[in-house]
């Protein structure tokens, strides 16, 4: 994965750290990190793994996919298969099923607004690239 899609997964996820406002420490001890670690896992100090992606996930209600999806649209827009074009027993993605409304589900305002402030982020930030 490029370094700026992973910069722009690291947005996706850190506007939905603040959009959950679940404190820092949970967040941590959820994803199984040390205390001090978020936000070093955020910045690409730390390498974002599958495991933290699936942890995510199942903070925030959704499926890995959607989070990959949200986070790499230019890698999303870029395919030319699905896993299920090359592997017969992979599943299909499942329709969506709805959460009740006490869930922390990702609205379509809710990723509109992450994919705006990713933007935002993403030409704002002149700093050094972390991967």
């Amino acid at each position: 994965m490029a370094t700026d899609d992973l910069r722009q997964l690291r947005a996706v996820l850190r506007e939905a750290v603040r959009a959950l406002r679940i404190p820092v420490r949970d967040w941590e001890r959820r994803l199984g990190i040390g205390n001090g670690n978020l936000d070093k896992l955020l910045d690409g100090t730390l390498e974002l793994r599958v495991r933290h992606i699936v942890a995510f996930a199942q903070l925030l209600r959704v499926s890995p996919g959607d989070l990959l999806d949200t986070g790499c649209p230019d890698l999303v827009r870029q395919a030319e298969h699905r896993v299920s074009d090359w592997i017969a027993s992979a599943p299909s993605r499942p329709a969506h099923k709805a959460e009740p409304a006490t869930s922390p589900v990702l609205s379509d305002e809710l990723v509109a607004a992450i994919r705006e402030a990713v933007r935002q982020e993403l030409a704002g930030d002149s700093g050094p690239k972390k991967q």
